[in-house]
Parts: C-alpha cells; sequence; structure tokens
C-alpha cells in the first residue's frame, strides 16, 4: 500500500516525492524494486517454457539477489562519483532510488505477454530491443530524479549513472564468460 502511495505522490509533485523516497532510506522499499525487478527478467525470459514453482523461486531467487547486488554496486560508484563532485548524497539514498527504478522493469512482463499471446508473430527477435528501451528510459528515470534532488545538470547526472554502470556491466560480463567457460569445460 506504500509502493501506492508512492507512486500517486511520484504523479503529482515528482520532486517532493523523490525527497520524501530518499529521505529516510528504507531497505525494504528498494527491495520491492529489485524483487520486482528480478520478477520481470524472469518472466520476461521464460514465459511459455513451462517452469515448476521451484524452479521459478529459484531462477527468482538468483535474478533477485543479482539486481541487489548490481544495485549496490551502481548506488556505491555513483555516490563515489558525486561525492567528488562535492554532491552530499549517500549510497543508501541512490541504493533506494536504483531499487525504485526497478518498476520501470515492468514493461518487460507486458512485452512477455504481448510476445505469448501472439507466438505467430515472432516478436521475441525484438527482445534486445525491448531489452534497450526498458534500459533506456531506466537511465532517463535515475538521471532527471538525480537532477531534481540534487539540482544538479543533466550531464553531470548521466555521467555519474554511467561512471557507475559501465564498470558494473564489465563485471557480470566477466563473470557470464567465465561461467560459460566452465560449463563448456564441465561439458
Amino acid at each position: 500500500m506504500q509502493l501506492i502511495k508512492i507512486y500517486f505522490q511520484y504523479m503529482q509533485n515528482p520532486t517532493q516525492a523523490l525527497k520524501n523516497l530518499i529521505e529516510k532510506p528504507k531497505f525494504k522499499q528498494a527491495c520491492w524494486g529489485y524483487l520486482f525487478a528480478a520478477l520481470a527478467w524472469v518472466v520476461f525470459f521464460n514465459v511459455g517454457d513451462g517452469l515448476t514453482l521451484p524452479e521459478f523461486l529459484l531462477k527468482l531467487l538468483i535474478v533477485f539477489a543479482a539486481e541487489l547486488t548490481a544495485g549496490s554496486l551502481i548506488a556505491s560508484l555513483c555516490g563515489l562519483f558525486l561525492a567528488f563532485r562535492g554532491k552530499q548524497i549517500t549510497p543508501a539514498q541512490l541504493f533506494v532510488l536504483v531499487g525504485s527504478s526497478g518498476f520501470i522493469k515492468g514493461l518487460f512482463i507486458a512485452f512477455a505477454l504481448i510476445s505469448a499471446f501472439f507466438p505467430k508473430a515472432e516478436l521475441g527477435m525484438l527482445a534486445p530491443l525491448a531489452i534497450l528501451f526498458v534500459y533506456a528510459l531506466q537511465l532517463v528515470y535515475l538521471t532527471l530524479a538525480l537532477r531534481r534532488m540534487e539540482n544538479t545538470s543533466i550531464s553531470l547526472s548521466l555521467a555519474s549513472w554511467v561512471f557507475s554502470v559501465v564498470p558494473v556491466i564489465a563485471l557480470f560480463a566477466v563473470l557470464g564468460a567465465f561461467l560459460v567457460w566452465m560449463i563448456i569445460l564441465i561439458v
């Protein structure tokens, strides 16, 4: 219920709602966003696969842990960048902000359901575009939110997020490469 209240506050006055969200950063609020993002990923990549409940919950748990890890790394690096620029925003506040942006990934669920509803259209070929679109929306949300909260320029806000996202993407790419290499060695 609290999340719905925050949403409507955001729609009425985005700046004040963001300030209310991060004044007292709550881990619970951030976790709801990360959990919703994890749910969106699992549905997006597994719609129509016939997952059993234990498989679904295991995948959800793994993706949730990855979302939390990525969110904490992004918030920490962004906080470091902003601290060098003289801004006084904590990584905990940024962690909550990144968590709130996880609700944008709900568009993945919509795309997956549309793709499942029209299987002959083969909309799965557009999955990379959907991922790019959702991440662009998430970056725009985070950039504008940081601009509203800290009265920074758009370029500084965007630079802080790019500074924090690029190393996280590289880290997950390296981990993915090692995972694939390990699977190839086992097989």
